[in-house]
């Protein structure tokens, strides 16, 4: 579970108005998804399908089509129709593995690779093993294969005695009302180049997106013709087998889809490695193999703290300004990402490079040492330092292995601090630059914050602590805080004066905040079950920074005498039942009674108390004066630092 709690008070020069009390927050489910943090293709399109009614149809001739003859296909700079590319400009642009293309080059052994301009790059090699589409750490990548083999593109006639003639062809098309490009090879000798009758037929359809604003990926279809028939040979042998059927992405850590698995979802379609056995691998050539894609919204400007994407089309504040579509949600879309250890999604102009606020969350996979000079295992390389611009390739290391089309980004709970500071007035825009804030100024013998401190350990009821939460000095900056405690924590608020966000997550605390404060003013008030003899504050971390653990003896906690919320007397009850509630410190409460369901049936309590004891009375009427039916109902306190129940059973 989650528990957060929300500022009430925000100088924010009138861009936003906060309910005049603190809220608290529990949350069941998170609203994202766990992303997995390589820019993987199985994340970009569903696994394989199979779409009837759809007969095989040749491109027709004439313009717009396209024809490519075997002295198109180079392997640069040579003329290669055995292993060459031939390069098409595309119609439209179509986004692939997060990049967004406009050139493809096709390649003679049944498969197109996804270009950002017109040159394909030097030194590939293999390009006939169609194993390739499996193994990440070969060239080439990024590509589509509808029938992936060792092809060669004949010309027949008096040139090559009794072969059939290839094409190739390339054309704007459009199906069922969608607008799709197809690729075309036609009669080329698959897979055995000795055999001159071994000819076959295939398409690749890339779809354009059009559902959905700033996004360009499409989905992807492979179509299937007719084999054999070459009328200049009395040979009938056609291979068919042993092509690689599917897509590959940038990755090299399992990065495809095999087109030729459609039963045992993502996790099949990204592990098997299966090759083709029969014609057509759709199972008719009135059937394709779709893959559908998974487009995600994707908007441009780099650590502008729109963290939940409020501005994209469709949402609350599309085409809203800055001071608008940046609000306090944003803020606690990082810190539940950092409280629940659920990484927001990493990928470019996705969520992370939208709160990365200070441009110091850039990562990538390396396969180079940090001299750039030999090649090691690869590991994960992070690029910390910030840049000024908002192009996030600038500055990145020198490296040979790096990939800008592979850069995550990451965010932190200092972010969501930054978020709040900007709230608060106190930061022009986002992205932060260095000089748009003055972290801390002039505090005559203070000592300026670094870390946090645990001011005062209050015993609740037996193994329920409340910790109170300092800064270790004075600031009047952004803050953030995130720690550990070996313990269940139950609830985590903020106190009302301060601009304060607090998220908590099994046993993890995520705090930040635009504070005004000194190591005397509380920021956070937690409450945990500890089973232990010693508080252990763990895996400590300041603006970011890594800070030495905290350990405080349980025997030296502050007790309240009596327990918060008390038992029914009498229970079951069958008139009416009293219970006594023990605030240990002033604020804001609600005493609710709910039924079995978990509807609220009766509110006692929603208001301001002082530190002290209560009693409260229920007559088994609901808040219109209805007498309820017997059963069990829960009495629920929640409040500053408290949340706490018990059962009672009305007995008529």
């Amino acid at each position: 579970m989650i528990f957060e709690s929300k500022i009430y008070k925000l100088k924010s020069k009138g861009y936003f108005a906060m309910k005049k009390r603190v809220l608290l927050l529990a949350v069941t489910a998170l609203c994202f998804a766990s992303i997995n943090l390589f820019s993987q293709i199985y994340v970009e399109f569903q696994p394989a399908t199979k779409i009837g009614g759809r007969p095989y149809v040749q491109l027709q001739a004439g313009s717009p089509t396209t024809v490519y003859t075997a002295t198109d296909f180079k392997t640069t700079p040579n003329v290669d129709p055995d292993d060459g590319f031939a390069v098409s400009q595309l119609p439209f642009t179509f986004e692939y593995n997060g990049v967004n293309y406009n050139w493809i080059a096709v390649n003679v052994n049944g498969f197109v690779m996804m270009l950002t301009d017109q040159n394909v790059p030097l030194g590939l090699v293999g390009m006939h093993i169609p194993t390739r589409l499996f193994d990440g750490s070969q060239f080439p990548r990024n590509v589509i294969a509808p029938f992936w083999g060792d092809h060669y593109f004949r010309v027949g006639g008096f040139l090559e005695p009794g072969y059939m003639a290839s094409q190739v062809l390339t054309r704007p098309v459009t199906v069922n009302g969608r607008d799709a490009f197809c690729v075309e090879w036609r009669n080329l000798n698959i897979n055995d180049k000795t055999m001159p009758s071994s000819v076959g037929n295939f398409q690749l359809y890339l779809y354009k997106q059009v559902n959905l604003p700033g996004n360009n990926q499409g989905d992807i279809e492979f179509a299937y013709g007719q084999i054999g028939g070459n009328t200049n040979t009395p040979l009938t042998t056609v291979i068919t087998r042993n092509a690689a059927v599917g897509m590959k992405g940038n990755s090299n850590q399992g990065d495809w889809i095999n087109g030729l698995e459609f039963s045992g979802g993502t996790q099949a379609a990204r592990t098997s490695v299966r090759l083709t056995n029969q014609w057509q691998p759709s199972g008719g050539s009135d059937t394709v193999i779709s893959f559908s894609a998974i487009p995600r919204l994707r908007l441009d400007v780099w650590g502008d703290g729109d963290g939940d994407f409020s501005q994209a089309p469709g949402a609350r504040h599309y085409q809203k300004p800055q001071n608008q579509f940046v609000t306090a949600n944003d803020a606690l879309t990082v810190l539940r990402s950092v409280a629940s250890n659920i990484p927001l999604d990493s990928l470019y102009r996705r969520m992370a490079y939208k709160a990365d606020v200070d441009h110091n969350g850039r990562f990538y996979y390396s396969t180079r040492n940090s001299a750039n000079t030999a090649d090691v295992a690869r590991y994960r390389r992070e690029v910390t330092f910030r840049t000024p611009s908002n192009d996030h390739t600038l500055d990145m290391p020198n490296d040979n292995s790096l990939d800008y089309s592979a850069i995550y980004f990451q965010v932190n709970a200092y972010d969501a601090a930054l978020i709040m500071h900007y709230l608060g007035g106190r930061v022009v825009q986002l992205p932060w630059t260095l000089d748009s804030i003055v972290p801390f100024g002039k505090v005559g013998n203070n000592v300026k914050a670094n870390d946090i401190r645990i001011s005062d350990v209050t015993k609740l009821s037996e193994g329920i602590y409340k910790l109170t939460v300092n800064m270790n000095g004075q600031t009047n900056s952004p803050i953030s805080s995130v720690f550990n405690v070996n313990g269940e924590i139950l609830n985590v608020t903020t106190p009302s004066e301060m601009q304060v966000l607090a998220v908590a997550s099994d046993n993890k605390v995520a705090i930040a905040g635009s504070v005004n404060a000194d190591e005397t003013m509380p920021i956070a008030y937690v409450t945990v079950k500890i089973n232990d003899r010693v508080v252990k504050i763990e895996n400590n971390e300041f603006n970011g920074f890594k800070k030495d653990d905290i350990s405080i003896a349980v025997k030296t906690v502050t007790e309240s005498t009596n327990e918060i919320l008390s038992e029914g007397t009498p229970n079951p009850f069958s008139g009416s039942t009293s219970f006594k509630v023990n605030i240990v410190e002033n604020g804001f409460y609600t005493l609710n009674i709910y039924n079995s369901i978990g509807k609220i049936v009766r509110t006692i309590v929603e208001g301001e108390l002082v530190k002290g004891e209560y009693t409260f009375e229920w007559n088994g009427n609901d808040n219109a004066g209805n007498s309820l039916d017997q059963g069990m109902y829960i009495f629920r306190l929640e409040g500053t630092g408290i949340n706490t129940a018990r059962k009672v059973v009305l007995d008529k």
